[in-house]
């Protein structure tokens, strides 16, 4: 079983076509690998998103929601290799990180990496907090983990944009999904039809919804350490 993640780091970013092969050699490696053997990393993963403004997504899971602000993380971001220099011009303003808490998982853990992703981000006002993390943590998120497909369920509070443009929602959930028809299925749809759900998502704003495509599985801390010591012998 793998160590629980209770923080989360995304990176999205994104390149013209005709820079994506070497953006993509540089983040399977080098920077993949330079970032999840450092101290609190335990594991990531990329996605890909054809639909999204921003297509590719980096996902980092963490000890917790300190490990961005630790010294380590920071010597990194301050002092880019080569490489990441180049390909920050690259990308340039097509860039979001966030950093995240584990607020709720329902679903299981003993499954490989899920081949999709969907993913919801969310601003509710301050004044229907508590009801929406109720709704969220009684009825929706368990009612939507039973929905066969879905492997697993887990919320997100950001802590803050540290890097990018975007004023990015505050609230995150991810359904790892066994395939891409699973969100829309007739199950899923009944899912999330409750009086609770309508009164709920009538009150989201600043929102995001993507289905993301697994387009590298998980590196894990361990695997990235010895990468990283292959490469320096």
């Amino acid at each position: 079983m793998s160590t629980p993640a209770g923080g989360l780091i995304t990176v999205r970013l994104d390149v013209a076509a005709e820079h994506e092969a070497e953006f993509n050699d540089w983040y399977t490696l080098e920077h993949v690998p330079q970032l999840t053997a450092l101290p609190g990393f335990l594991r990531t993963r990329r996605y890909f998103c054809e639909s999204a403004d921003i297509r590719y997504l980096a996902w980092y899971e963490t000890a917790d929601e300190t490990v961005e602000a630790a010294a380590d993380f920071q010597h990194i971001v301050a002092r880019p290799t080569p490489w990441s220099q180049r390909l920050r011009r690259l990308y340039g303003d097509k860039r979001e990180r966030m950093n995240f808490r584990l607020m709720r998982e329902v679903g299981r853990t003993d499954f490989d990496d899920a081949p999709w992703m969907y993913i919801v981000h969310t601003d509710i006002p301050d004044h229907i907090v508590d009801e929406y993390n109720a709704w969220y943590d009684s009825e929706h998120l368990p009612r939507c983990a039973a929905i066969p497909g879905v492997l697993r369920a887990r919320r997100y509070m950001s802590t803050g944009i540290l890097g990018g443009t975007s004023d990015g929602p505050k609230y995150l959930t991810a359904y790892e999904m066994s395939g891409p028809e699973v969100w829309e299925s007739p199950a899923a749809l009944q899912a999330r039809k409750t009086p609770w759900t309508e009164k709920m998502r009538s009150l989201f704003s600043n929102t995001r919804r993507a289905l993301y495509r697994l387009i590298a599985p998980t590196l894990s801390h361990q695997q990235a350490m010895l990468l990283n010591r292959i490469r320096v012998e």
